[in-house]
């Protein structure tokens, strides 16, 4: 009997010895990915107030201020009101799976988005047409895009919709209707304001989630041979179609689109600010023209501080600068894929692969735009282009994966 008992003693001193080691090995982790999220973090943004010093003290000096201010805010929210929530109000990302959360963040999100549709066809004021979409909500000169904003509400609704296809083992076609329902809608709302761009987003992320889900191969697949023909056979009309005073802009944006890069000639209207951005990525070489030497903000790129914020940064740092740029974000989407690949549930696993699918997608369109590769969709650089909705959108974000990392490894 006695030496049941000191084995029974031996036995449970190692099982607590393991709890013990497994918690400090969590505690590390926790600690050391929310450490490397916030210098990755940290130095992103300390270079785009840089790269906007030098983009907008030409012609938009206010807007540097405003850019800090927008700054200020990310790190009011990520550090402050973030940790607050969790700490203080025991607030976790969790709360977001819950089924009556989630419905109320889609009530709100449409009836944010109907307001926007309905607003712009009584002509009120601060529904302003800008860039030939209605998309934005001015109030004594703040503006405001939900659309951005809503990116994130979007995700919520969809890795709800994926986490239940997976805890009730649902068909894949049950599974791809019911989040098709969710982008119909949002999509839907965001074409009626003109914004085709922002719904183009849209659909990237849902198409990312579904490709990261459990649906098979074969579903995949035949949606990219359908999107691939569509796609082709959109531009082999729109590359045929003859300019006409009638022809849209957007139509014509993908025209002078489609002229570019089959023949590396922009027009000086419509394809005005991409032949001169493809002029800034150009004259910075390898390593760039210096800082602040850049002349393309000099008025030759319009509005070069928005969503060709890039085009300088390129000029005056080079290919080695857009390298370390990206070298940045694929730290900080290696960091949100370990905390998908981690996460306990599956909803955090969809949330944290729809979050860095946001960034990700958004970051190549912009690019790819900036150099000429794709056509101008008008959606911004994450952290580096001017606007607060932006700014906000990446704010939310990354505090909900800040979130994960403090309650995943608890």
């Amino acid at each position: 009997m006695l030496l049941n008992t000191e084995r029974d003693s031996i036995f449970f001193n190692e099982v607590g010895e393991q709890k013990v080691v497994t918690n400090n090995r969590n505690e590390i982790l926790r600690k050391g990915k929310r450490i490397a999220l916030l210098i990755v973090l940290s130095v992103i943004l300390v270079i785009s107030s840089i790269n906007m010093a030098s983009a907008a003290f030409y012609m938009k000096a206010d807007k540097i201020k405003i850019h800090l201010l927008y700054v200020a805010m990310f790190l009011f929210i990520y550090l402050i009101f973030n940790n607050f929530c969790r700490v203080k109000l025991k607030i976790t990302y969790n709360i977001l799976s819950n089924r009556k959360v989630n419905i109320t963040i889609f009530i709100t999100s449409i009836l944010i988005l109907s307001i926007m549709f309905i607003g712009s066809k009584l002509g009120l004021k601060f529904i302003p047409r800008i860039n030939g979409a209605h998309g934005w909500l001015n109030f004594g000169g703040i503006t405001i895009q939900p659309a951005e904003i809503l990116k994130v509400a979007f995700i919520i609704n969809l890795a709800n919709c994926f986490s239940k296809g997976e805890n009730n083992n649902l068909s894949d076609k049950t599974i791809i209707l019911n989040t098709l329902i969710y982008f119909i809608t949002y999509g839907g709302l965001i074409v009626l304001q003109r914004d085709m761009g922002t719904a183009i987003h849209y659909l990237i992320i849902w198409i990312g989630m579904i490709f990261l889900s459990r649906i098979k191969l074969y579903w995949i697949k035949m949606g990219t041979v359908f999107g691939a023909i569509i796609g082709a056979t959109g531009l082999y009309y729109i590359n045929n179609l003859k300019i006409t005073e009638n022809l849209s802009y957007k139509i014509l944006r993908i025209k002078s689109y489609i002229d570019g890069l089959l023949t590396g000639e922009y027009s000086n209207d419509i394809g005005y600010q991409v032949k001169q951005s493809v002029y800034a990525f150009g004259s910075g070489s390898l390593f760039g023209k210096g800082y602040a030497n850049g002349v393309q903000k000099y008025s030759y790129l319009p509005e070069i501080h928005t969503d060709f914020i890039m085009a300088t940064f390129g000029e005056e740092f080079g290919l080695i600068g857009l390298m370390f740029i990206l070298i940045l974000f694929f730290f900080l989407y290696t960091i949100i894929i370990s905390v998908a690949r981690d996460s306990r549930s599956y909803f955090g696993k969809f949330l944290a692969s729809g979050i860095g699918i946001l960034i990700v997608t958004q970051l190549i369109i912009n690019m790819f735009v900036a150099v000429g590769l794709f056509p101008v969709f008008g959606l911004p650089m994450p952290f580096f282009s001017y606007g607060g909705s932006s700014m906000l959108t990446m704010a939310i974000a990354m505090s909900l994966i800040d979130n994960m990392i403090a309650t995943n490894y608890k």
